[in-house]
């Protein structure tokens, strides 16, 4: 896979950075942090730029990206730290496009490009599972409990997995209706995450099992693309230090010892971006398998904190302050790297396709 960006994508990202730069100063995301909630006037200026439309199909007013498109937004989003749910809105959008009733993608999607709606998943149940599903529905009513929801707090609408008759299908929840209850959990990235009860609360069904699947195919691999703009951001940041923090008369990046951290710090961020936007394209292309997903999340979930550790390690006493934001990548990429499958969860995925023939040409 060639990874060098196209004529589009670099005035893209070339647009974001600048934007984020004057709208997005890290004192502001420490307050957010502070206070538990997401950005809303960050997502307000997403949804006026549209990069909100980025992955979704010019037939639903969208901008027809490519999920590499969407994951090179999600990469520079999360170099910001931003605490927008764009990851989990992309996820959703995709996933409606491709497997809810045309009639009712042409009524949400434009939605979602314009900010009205803002769907979230909410699949995880019990100590985060994702392959058992106890919530039900009965008559258009769900009951049950969801974990791990991300930026519930933000969310217009869920999408829910749920059983009804026997049969996993995908659920559209109002996140309004007086039958859900929301506990906000403490995360380790400090991005809101909650619990979402659900007692009779209308539910409207979109897709069957399939889509299920696919919401959390993509979520993963959103997860993994988060885990590179975290890990490569505090490559950046410490590639910067290292030039300028002297001891004994010498730039620290001058010695050896430091710049072999620096170099095996670079290797697995190059790495771990190749497996996770090769993932992304072959989604594109619709031959994505589940081992291959698995593996880019192993990579990136592996990759996350060996290289944020490094980072803190040449930082010093410097990168031990959260007065220096490094911090903010530390744990953004630790939660990320747990998000939607652990690497060792990831592994044990692809270990179920070990003895299927490859085919290498």
């Amino acid at each position: 896979m060639n990874l060098d960006l196209d004529e589009t994508q670099s005035l893209l990202l070339e647009s974001v950075r600048a934007c984020l730069a004057k709208e997005v100063p890290f004192d502001r995301v420490r307050e957010l942090e502070r206070e538990q909630r997401h950005d809303a006037a960050l997502w307000k200026r997403v949804c006026e730029q549209g990069w909100s439309a980025l992955p979704v199909g010019a037939s639903f007013g969208g901008a027809g990206g490519s999920l590499v498109d969407a994951g090179l937004l999600v990469l520079e989003l999360a170099r910001r730290a931003a605490m927008v749910p764009i990851a989990e809105v992309f996820a959703c959008a995709r996933v409606i496009e491709d497997h809810a009733p045309a009639a009712r993608a042409e009524a949400l999607l434009p939605a979602i490009i314009a900010g009205d709606v803002v769907p979230v998943p909410a699949l995880a149940e019990e100590e985060g599972r994702l392959d058992d599903v106890t919530a039900s529905v009965a008559e258009g009513r769900l009951c049950g409990e969801k974990t791990f929801v991300d930026y519930a707090c933000a969310a217009t609408h869920h999408l829910v997995s749920a059983r009804e008759d026997g049969e996993t299908g995908l659920y559209l929840v109002d996140a309004r209706d007086p039958g859900i209850a929301s506990e906000a959990l403490l995360s380790i990235g400090r991005t809101p995450v909650s619990v979402i009860r659900y007692e009779d609360a209308p539910a409207e069904r979109l897709a069957g099992p399939e889509s299920c699947h696919a919401l959390v195919r993509l979520c993963r691999i959103l997860a993994a693309v988060h885990c590179v703009g975290a890990m490569q951001q505090a490559l950046e940041m410490t590639v910067a230090y290292a030039r300028v923090r002297e001891q004994f008369g010498k730039p620290i990046g001058s010695f050896q010892a430091v710049a072999h951290h620096g170099a095996n710090m670079a290797m697995r961020v190059a790495s771990s971006r190749l497996v996770v936007f090769e993932a992304l394209c072959d989604l594109d292309h619709g031959a994505g398998s589940d081992a291959r997903i698995a593996l880019a999340k192993a990579s990136a979930s592996l990759a996350a904190p060996e290289v944020t550790m490094l980072a803190h390690q040449i930082h010093g006493g410097n990168g031990v302050i959260e007065e220096n934001d490094l911090y903010f990548f530390t744990l953004r990429g630790k939660e990320r790297s747990l998000a939607w499958g652990s690497a060792e969860e990831c592994l044990a995925i692809a270990a179920e396709s070990i003895d299927e023939p490859i085919e290498w040409l």
